[in-house]
C-alpha cells in the first residue's frame, strides 16, 4: 500500500515556479486571467488515502482542528491504514510504503510499522536510486 495525506482548499494550489503568465504589465497579466484573489482563511479539508493493487482504502477525513503530526499519524492513521489494508487483502500478507514526510520517518512510526506490517519499506530503503 502507498499512502498519502493532502489538504484541499477552495483556493486551489498555486505553484509559483510553474504557474507563470508572461506579460508586459500587470494589467496585461490580469487581462490574460493571470491574477486570482485568494481568501485569507479558505475552507479546507484534509484527507488521507491508501492505494493498493486491490483498490483504494476508504478515505480518512480529518476533523476540523485535527492536524497531521507524529502522534496523530502513529495513533490514528497507521492503525487506519493497517485495518484498511487487511480488509482489501482479506488478511493475506501485504506491504506498506509511506512517503518521506517527517511524521512517516520518525522512530516511533518506523517501529510501529515494523511491528504491525508483514512487509514494510523503511526510510533507509525508501529512496534507493537505480544505477545508471
Amino acid at each position: 500500500m502507498f499512502s498519502g495525506e493532502k489538504i484541499f482548499t477552495r483556493n486551489g494550489y498555486l505553484n509559483p515556479k510553474n504557474d507563470v503568465i508572461w506579460a508586459d504589465s500587470q494589467y496585461d497579466a490580469n487581462e490574460a486571467d493571470g491574477y486570482h484573489e485568494i481568501e485569507k482563511f479558505p475552507v479546507s479539508l484534509m484527507v488521507a488515502l491508501g492505494a493498493t493493487w486491490n483498490g483504494l482504502t476508504e478515505p480518512y477525513f480529518f476533523s476540523k482542528n485535527e492536524r497531521l503530526n507524529g502522534e496523530m499519524y502513529n495513533e490514528t492513521l497507521l492503525p487506519f491504514y493497517k485495518e484498511e489494508g487487511d480488509r482489501l487483502f482479506r488478511h493475506k500478507n501485504w506491504g506498506f510504503q509511506p512517503d518521506g514526510a517527517s511524521c512517516h520517518t520518525d522512530g516511533r512510526a518506523q517501529s510501529w510499522c515494523r511491528k504491525h506490517f508483514d512487509f514494510f519499506i523503511p526510510k533507509e530503503n525508501a529512496l534507493l536510486t537505480h544505477p545508471s
